[in-house]
């Protein structure tokens, strides 16, 4: 039911792969929260809070440690993969050090991340279960026999229309030859009007809808 649907417990397209850069941290902004992305030592992407729990400053100002982690470019604090402190320069005592790193107050909140059909994907949830609540759904990609990997070109633009807008859009493909001019083959030649649509199966909010339409 749409009534028990939750928006943070789903895989989001965020960006193409070859969009991203792997020298330095890129800041997002997903359902109202402030992320930043980056590829750590492992060659994992990660999403974190894009705030430093020293000063509050942007973790996406700062940049990729040649040890493979990401360092605030306030005080030089370091974080993993996972969220955790692991340097903070300032603090030469070890055993202060030690306790510090290990402090929850220290932590860095991350997110599922994965990356499917050269998109990076993101799961906004930051409850306890979160990691584990991702692995038991998937993302809501496109049928691999309807994708040509090798022909597959990207592009993003930014719109200033809410999210709303973006869903009603979605139910009006005969606004795409106009709208989306230039795109993808997208032209004003080439609109036809649009007749008798047909929903196939449940309409759900989890799942979506497959939808067919005879001109």
């Amino acid at each position: 039911m749409i009534t028990n649907f939750s928006w943070t417990k789903q895989w989001y397209p965020i960006t193409p792969i070859s969009y991203l850069e792997l020298s330095h941290p890129t800041a997002i902004t997903l359902l109202g929260k402030k992320l930043v992305i980056w590829r750590d030592k492992h060659q994992k992407w990660v999403a974190m809070d894009d705030t430093c729990p020293h000063k509050l400053a942007q973790l996406s100002l700062g940049s990729i440690h040649e040890n493979g982690n990401l360092m605030c470019r306030h005080h030089g604090w370091c974080f993993d993969g996972t969220g955790k402190c692991t340097n903070i320069p300032m603090l030469s005592d070890e055993k202060a050090s030690k306790t510090a790193c290990n402090s929850e107050r220290s932590q860095v909140t991350t997110y599922p991340t994965q990356v499917l059909q050269g998109l990076l994907w993101i799961w906004p949830d930051n409850s306890l279960t979160a990691f584990e609540d991702s692995a038991s759904k998937q993302p809501a990609v496109m049928p691999e026999y309807q994708l040509d990997s090798s022909a597959t070109d990207w592009f993003m633009s930014e719109v200033p229309v809410g999210y709303t807008v973006s869903v009603e859009s979605s139910f009006d493909p005969s606004h795409a030859q106009f709208l989306h001019e230039g795109i993808a083959g997208f032209s004003p030649e080439r609109a036809i009007p649009m007749q008798h649509f047909e929903v196939f199966g449940e309409l759900s909010a989890e799942d979506g809808f497959t939808r067919i339409s005879h001109n």
